[in-house]
């Protein structure tokens, strides 16, 4: 992870790092005892305070997390904490470097969504009643911005698209699908030409992501947005949610700067047996490193255009997300793929074992939820922190693997002695 570094060995270095930090995340590191006061100092400058507790097992080369202890890092690191407790500005412990990559996973996810843009192509489907619909709400809730776009916008782009722009796209469709089930090549064209469309749309105003009013377009354009949403959140730099769900589009953006590699938007169907079958017509193509078996039917709702029936990968941790409850809250569940029987709704289907249905309901925030493979709880719990947002559902867990994180820095501040070896006299 790229680190950006400022060490503090004496109190007239505590200013001007707080001053060149101010406002922002990040670590402290004590090195020695008695530099609480420097620490709190630095913390009162910070929006979010980690603490690395760099002399426990594993953080550090043994010998190094010896010395630590023989200054006495320890003490600073408890007295810190509590002070920090007491005063009501909590620091997140850090105990392992695992913990330290998930809070920068989370400090640079969170930027992104900062200066993300998403278009609000068309208005929310009214039968969404659990998204927000303001869009000054998202700007004052989590920094980024939502901006309205007509849907007759996305027609007039539509109609523009030539059959040959989009057949590319509509080819490779075709050739990797399992089934082609009910519509015909030239479906699938039509389909590919609403993702050109949207693509344009993005570019034209420079946005990272969208959320449309799918089912309103279905009787204009006599085709779905499914096989284009798909694409979407499958490319590395855009993500699309469909029936003008913003609280779903923040939610997949959110999970794609965390660096999730699948992101699906999903209604869940819950059980008493602690789980829940999704089901939905937009999933991507790709998960878990590898490209999935698909077939390609018409839409199920409505029976017109183009709808994948994608095979999810089974018996794989994931991780259920959504932000919600008029963007306060951050619902996080763990759980466990399996496959189950097809049944009558939307066309790509999944099964996902879950801690407890009854927690599951009791922190519904929406008709829809986002699905990610992996174990995403640690990084989530930071994002709901940095965020302001309440953290509901499964507590964070462990984090599974280390990844690398992203280009921007995270800060760490080392506070104490540098010249690491054993003393005896009192620590600086």
């Amino acid at each position: 992870m790229p680190l950006e570094v400022h060490v503090v060995t004496a109190p007239e270095g505590v200013d001007p790092v707080a001053a060149a930090l101010r406002g922002r995340t990040a670590v402290l590191l004590p090195l020695s005892g008695a530099v609480q006061p420097w620490m709190v100092a630095l913390a009162q400058s910070l929006a979010h305070v980690g603490l690395a507790n760099a002399y426990l097992p594993g953080f550090l080369p043994p010998a190094l997390a010896a010395q630590l202890l023989d200054r006495n890092a320890h003490p600073a690191c408890t007295d810190f904490f509590a002070h920090q407790r007491r005063v009501g500005r909590p620091a997140h412990w850090l105990a392992t470097v695992a913990e330290v990559h998930a809070l920068g996973r989370a400090h640079q996810a969170v930027a992104r969504l900062r200066r993300a843009r998403i278009l609000k192509i068309g208005e929310t489907e009214p039968w969404v009643i659990n998204s927000t619909r303001d869009p000054a709400r998202f700007r004052a809730a989590l920094g980024c911005e939502i901006v309205p776009v007509a849907a007759e916008d996305l027609y007039r782009e539509f109609r523009a698209v030539p059959d040959a722009e989009a057949a590319r796209m509509a080819e490779d469709w075709v050739a990797k699908a399992s089934t082609l089930a009910g519509p015909a090549p030239a479906d699938v064209v039509r389909a590919t030409r609403v993702l050109v469309a949207m693509r344009r749309l993005l570019d034209r105003h420079g946005a990272d992501a969208l959320s449309m009013a799918c089912f309103a377009m279905i009787g204009e354009l006599e085709t779905t947005s499914c096989l284009a949403l798909s694409t979407l959140n499958d490319s590395a730099d855009a993500i699309g949610a469909c029936e003008g769900d913003l609280d779903a589009a923040v939610t997949l953006y959110l999970l794609k700067a965390l660096g999730a590699d699948f992101v699906w938007i999903a209604n869940p169907i819950i059980h008493v047996a602690n789980c829940v079958d999704l089901a939905h017509c937009t999933a991507p193509r790709c998960a878990c490193g590898g490209d999935l078996s698909y077939r390609l039917l018409r839409h199920h709702e409505s029976g017109r255009g183009v709808a994948p029936e994608v095979v999810l990968p089974a018996s794989r941790a994931v991780t259920l997300v959504r932000i919600g409850g008029d963007l306060t809250e951050l619902c996080v569940h763990p759980g466990r793929t399996e496959r189950t029987a097809k049944q009558p709704t939307c066309h790509t289907q999944i099964r996902v074992q879950i801690p407890s249905s009854r927690d599951f309901l009791a922190t519904l925030n929406g008709t829809h939820v986002v699905l990610t493979y992996g174990d995403r709880r640690a990084d989530l719990a930071f994002c709901a922190a940095l965020l302001g947002l309440r953290l509901t559902g499964a507590s964070a867990g462990s984090v599974a693997a280390v990844e690398a994180a992203g280009p921007a820095p995270l800060p760490v501040c080392a506070c104490g002695a540098t010249n690491l070896v054993p003393q005896t006299s009192t620590p600086n």
